[in-house]
């Protein structure tokens, strides 16, 4: 079984669900400090309350896991951010210049690169007798993922079966969790979803693959889920959003962005919100108040 997911953080979790809670306990380390305000006393007793409360929730998890088996090696990611840029050669230089541009380090974005044309090569060569599981979520992201990854594979006369991620599941103790991204759920708890595992006949892995050839003719600068389906959509497409969490005076430009990603949930990532708001700041949408050329979040903008 071929494990496929469509960022780093996913396929890292991936790997861990395959043998979680099989006899073995995790390290979990624990980090105590006191408060510089207030009792010392107190705040030790408080961060000491909250890693046994931590402790508990690891053994509940390792507890209550259902590995996934198989091998590491088998866990392969297209982490390509194929929802923004252009898509016309996917696996080309032009799409890799993109992502080095979301790195600290070159030296990760070429590592990672290299373990998504990897994982390309391995797809387009698997055969009848292979089955690859693909891990989707509700992110514009994972939706681009799995139509590019269709027609990667619609040739191959593999096997393949789609875990979708809902967007909630009630738990036992009866508490309700919201997801939209697969980087939100427990290693541990990824084998609960396997009841969600659907075979995808081969006419519809087809028509996915000729809905990626689609976008691609398109080339939009962006493409987002709209109904239900992955649309090409205008670069300005969540610039609304970013407007709705700019306040009256002025403000950082990170609480603009964290205020977007978590309350609206758009399933797009900073970087591309930052670039929006340097447009807003180049058409004079937005002006500069202090500008901190080292770290663009921390610099303070206001409504023109």
């Amino acid at each position: 079984m071929l494990e496929l997911c469509f960022d780093m953080s996913t396929r890292g979790a991936l790997r861990v669900a395959q043998h979680c809670g099989r006899g073995g306990k995790g390290a979990v380390g624990v980090i105590v400090a006191a408060s510089d305000q207030g009792d010392p006393a107190v705040a030790e007793q408080e961060a000491r309350r909250a890693a046994e409360a931590f402790r508990r929730h690891q053994e509940e998890l390792e507890r209550e896991a259902i590995p996934l088996g198989g091998d590491p090696g088998d866990v392969m990611t297209l982490s390509l951010g194929l929802d923004m840029g252009d898509i016309r050669e996917p696996l080309g230089e032009v799409r890799h210049q993109l992502l080095k541009q979301w790195y600290d380090w070159d030296e990760v974005a070429d590592r990672d690169w290299g373990r998504c044309l990897e994982a390309a090569e391995h797809l387009k060569a698997v055969g009848p007798g292979d089955t690859v599981r693909i891990w989707v979520d509700r992110t514009p992201a994972s939706a681009c993922g799995l139509l590019h990854a269709a027609s990667l594979l619609k040739d191959t006369k593999a096997a393949v079966h789609v875990v979708a991620l809902p967007p909630w599941r009630e738990r036992p103790d009866g508490v309700v969790e919201t997801y939209l991204g697969w980087g939100e759920v427990e290693p541990e708890r990824f084998g609960h979803f396997l009841s969600r595992e659907e075979p995808v006949p081969p006419l519809a892995l087809g028509a996915m693959a000729h809905r990626w050839e689609v976008l691609q003719k398109e080339n939009a600068p962006l493409r987002a889920v709209v109904n239900g389906q992955v649309r090409s959509v205008g670069e300005d497409f969540y610039d609304d959003l970013i407007r709705r969490h700019i306040p009256e005076g002025q403000t950082k430009i990170a609480p603009i962005i964290g205020n977007v990603l978590g309350q609206e949930r758009p399933g797009i990532g900073d970087v591309w919100l930052a670039e929006r708001i340097r447009w807003m700041l180049s058409t004079g949408e937005l002006r500069m108040v202090r500008e901190d050329r080292e770290m663009f979040y921390s610099s303070v903008v206001e409504r023109a």
